[in-house]
């Protein structure tokens, strides 16, 4: 499988996501590096003993050097079954940090369950259909609705 898919919509579906994490190992980070975040994480989340939820975490490095600099209660959720396992797998010695196949539209957690959410380009993938970005259809909105709404409560 190419890592880029045919279009744009792609990264909005799962299929996309199992494919591409059945096909490679390789981690990747879409944005930044937490080497090239962490000055702006100490200081939002001064509390390494916060509760943090990485929303569609994929098999970013994020939270394993975040883990590795002392933030050890996160909780990592993503809907391919396939990167779960695999990040389960490659994390086994970081005994603090957990794994969970889960929709980040319908979260399966306890109300007040987490200090801070993380979502480094889950609504971006989600956003990725035909049409204007800054004016998606009403069932994209819905569902980043959904991600927030989640992450609220």
């Amino acid at each position: 499988m190419d890592i880029l898919p045919g279009n744009n919509e792609e990264y909005s579906q799962k299929k996309y996501w199992d494919d591409r994490y059945t096909s490679s190992d390789e981690p990747f980070d879409w944005f930044k590096s937490f080497k090239d975040i962490s000055s702006i994480i100490e200081e939002l989340i001064p509390d390494k003993s916060s509760r943090i939820l990485m929303l569609g975490c994929g098999n970013s490095t994020l939270s394993e050097e975040m883990y590795d600099a002392g933030y050890q209660n996160i909780v990592n959720v993503d809907y391919s079954e396939v990167i779960i396992n695999k990040m389960k797998a490659r994390n086994a010695l970081r005994e603090r940090m957990s794994w969970k196949e889960m929709d980040v539209r319908a979260l399966e957690f306890e109300n007040d369950s987490f200090d801070v959410a993380i979502d480094k380009g889950t609504m971006d993938a989600m956003l990725a259909v035909k049409g204007d970005v800054w004016n998606p259809p009403p069932a994209v909105v819905d569902d980043c609705n959904k991600e927030v709404g989640e992450v609220m409560r």
